[in-house]
């Protein structure tokens, strides 16, 4: 029933245009042109636009970019506020649960398994010594950053962010980088 995800853009929890206008059984171009008279009553208004709507585009499926709004809770309870009947009840319900399902899963407290005995201090004290025996060791980066991704997962430990982003021309972190050996 509930078709809407809601996704983080920047810290704040959004649903994607697209997804709405198919919630509410509205054709997007139609969605879009009401949400810009919307954001104009806003402006005028001196409301802040991303409070509600946030501009976004996205690829379809010839390669081309498309226009779409991220949508907030408040611009989601502005769309219902002007959808009536079923659809606006379907689309009220659907987008209440989805935002309230994301809003348990970013305050529900993780509290990482660690085995009896062991306490989050020796776990990285732990770390702090394999790293540095790898290093004198002569291990690479990569196998240090594994050891620390494989613990923290280990014991349930939210992973670094570092650890898992990619900068373009890095070798990939979680994939064996492949070595060209000169002929």
């Amino acid at each position: 029933m509930n078709g809407l995800k809601v996704q983080d853009f920047h810290g704040k929890q959004v649903i994607d245009s697209r997804d709405v206008a198919q919630m509410v059984e509205r054709n997007h171009n139609e969605l879009m042109k009401s949400i810009r008279l919307y954001a104009q009553y806003l402006n005028e208004g001196e409301i802040p636009l991303v409070d509600f709507f946030i501009e976004s585009s996205y690829v379809d499926s010839k390669g081309q970019s498309r226009p779409n709004f991220l949508i907030t809770k408040k611009g989601c309870d502005m769309i219902a506020n002007k959808t009536t009947g079923k659809k606006g009840v379907l689309f009220t319900a659907a987008y209440v649960s989805a935002f309230e399902e994301m809003r348990q899963a970013l305050t529900t407290p993780r509290s990482p398994a660690l085995p009896d005995g062991v306490t989050f201090s020796s776990a990285v004290g732990f770390m702090r010594l394999t790293r540095r025996v790898m290093l004198d060791m002569g291990a690479s980066p990569f196998d240090v950053g594994m050891m620390i991704k494989q613990t923290c997962e280990a014991i349930s430990f939210p992973v670094p962010p570092a650890l898992s982003k990619q900068i373009n021309g890095q070798l990939d972190w979680f994939g064996r980088p492949g070595l060209e050996v000169p002929q």
